[in-house]
C-alpha cells in the first residue's frame, strides 16, 4: 500500500518518525510537550497536542479511532488517504496500516455531509458505542436517535409521556459535549425515539413515530421500522442501537452504514 500520510502519537512520537521524514507527517504531542526545533522546520510536518499529558494504558485502539475520527472532521486527513498510524505506550511501539478508502466511516460522513455535520456523526456513533456496549444498567438495550429536519420530524411522532428532557438545561442536552454522555445515555434506552436538532440539541426523548413504511413492517424490528420510516418521510437522518448492539444509520430511507456488535 502506498502512504499518503503518517501519524505518529504517543509520549514521545517523534522517535517514531525518524524513517518517515519524507512522508505527509501528523504528529500527536501529549499537552505540555513541545516539539522539537527539527519538527517545526517541516513543512510536511502538521503539530497537533492530545488531551493526555502523558499516554494512558488503557486499549491502544480506542486511543487510535478515537483520533482517526477527529482527523477526518478536522479535515488532516482524507476518504482516500492510506494512513500509517504510529503509536508509542510505555515504551512498546506499534504500527497499524490504515486504507481509509476501504473504512466505512470516510463515506458515512460524505454520505451524510449536507445532512449533519462530521462533528454531530462522531458524536452520535460514540454514544451509540457506548449504549451497544452498556446497554442499561448492564442489560443490553437499543436506541434510536432522529436528527435534524425537527421541524419536519415533529409531524410524524406521538409523545406518550411526558418530555423527561425539559429537566435538563440546554448545555446538558448537547451531544456534542461527550460529558452529557452518561446522562443522555439514559434518556436514550427509553422506549421510543430520542429527537435532536441539526445542531446536536436533544429536542424530546420517549417519542414514537406514527407513521411506518407499510410495507417494511414484516421485515423490520420497531426501532428500525421507525428509524428508516421517519428518513423516508423527512430529510432526517437516524441511528438505531439494536439491543444485539448493531448500530444502523438511515437516510431517505435507506440504510447507508451498519457497524456490527463488537
Amino acid at each position: 500500500m502506498d502512504i499518503t500520510k503518517v501519524v505518529a502519537m504517543g509520549d514521545d512520537p517523534e522517535s517514531l518518525v525518524e524513517e518517515y521524514i519524507n512522508f505527509p507527517l501528523i504528529i500527536i504531542y501529549p499537552k505540555h510537550v513541545n516539539p522539537s526545533r527539527t519538527v517545526l522546520t517541516l513543512k510536511n510536518a502538521t503539530v497537533l497536542y492530545a488531551e493526555y499529558s502523558s499516554y494512558p494504558d488503557i486499549e491502544s485502539i480506542k486511543i487510535i479511532r478515537d483520533v482517526i475520527f477527529y482527523l477526518l472532521n478536522a479535515s488532516y486527513i482524507q476518504a482516500d488517504d492510506k494512513i500509517l498510524v504510529l503509536f508509542e505506550k510505555q515504551g512498546e511501539h506499534y504500527e497499524l496500516l490504515m486504507n481509509m478508502t476501504e473504512m466505512k466511516y470516510p463515506m458515512l460522513l460524505h454520505k451524510l455531509a449536507d445532512r449533519i455535520s462530521g462533528a454531530l456523526v462522531e458524536s452520535l456513533l460514540r454514544l451509540s458505542m457506548a449504549i451497544a456496549k452498556k446497554g442499561r444498567e448492564g442489560i443490553p438495550t437499543g436506541a434510536l436517535f432522529v436528527v435534524s429536519d425537527s421541524q419536519n420530524v415533529k409531524k410524524y411522532l406521538i409523545q406518550k409521556i411526558s418530555n423527561p428532557i425539559k429537566s435538563l438545561s440546554l448545555s446538558e442536552r448537547s451531544i456534542l459535549d461527550e460529558s452529557n454522555f452518561e446522562t443522555l445515555r439514559e434518556f436514550a434506552t427509553m422506549d421510543g425515539a430520542m429527537i435532536l436538532d441539526s445542531r446536536g440539541y436533544v429536542i424530546t426523548c420517549g417519542a414514537y413515530i406514527k407513521s411506518l413504511l407499510v410495507d417494511e413492517v414484516d421485515k423490520l424490528g420497531g426501532r428500525h421500522l421507525a428509524g428508516k420510516s421517519i428518513t423516508k418521510l423527512t430529510r432526517a437522518v437516524s441511528f438505531v442501537v439494536s439491543s444485539e448492539g448493531t448500530i444502523r444509520v438511515y437516510r431517505d430511507g435507506l440504510q447507508v452504514y451498519e457497524l456490527d456488535s463488537f
